[in-house]
């Protein structure tokens, strides 16, 4: 089946398509890869506005729990518009 990205969530930023990808290989009977999000080399916009400065952020790896619950907030997202 297709392989989908599941990106970290931001606050106004959040994207569904991975899921419908996931749904459409489950329903064919395929196997999904999930590529989890990666953030390295993350300018801290905020230090950039005070400071004037460019500052990285810390690398974060987005883990299966953090994915899990991602899936379970636009699943209950979409169950809702139905």
């Amino acid at each position: 089946g297709y392989t989908v990205s599941i990106p970290f969530f931001e606050e106004n930023w959040k994207p569904s398509s991975f899921y419908d990808r996931i749904k459409y290989n489950k329903e064919g009977g395929m196997h999904t890869l999930c590529l989890l999000d990666i953030k390295v080399s993350e300018p801290d916009y905020e230090t950039m506005q005070r400071y004037g400065k460019v500052r990285l952020l810390p690398p974060r790896f987005m883990n299966v729990n953090t994915a899990i619950d991602q899936l379970l907030e636009v699943e209950a997202e979409k169950q809702q518009v139905r």
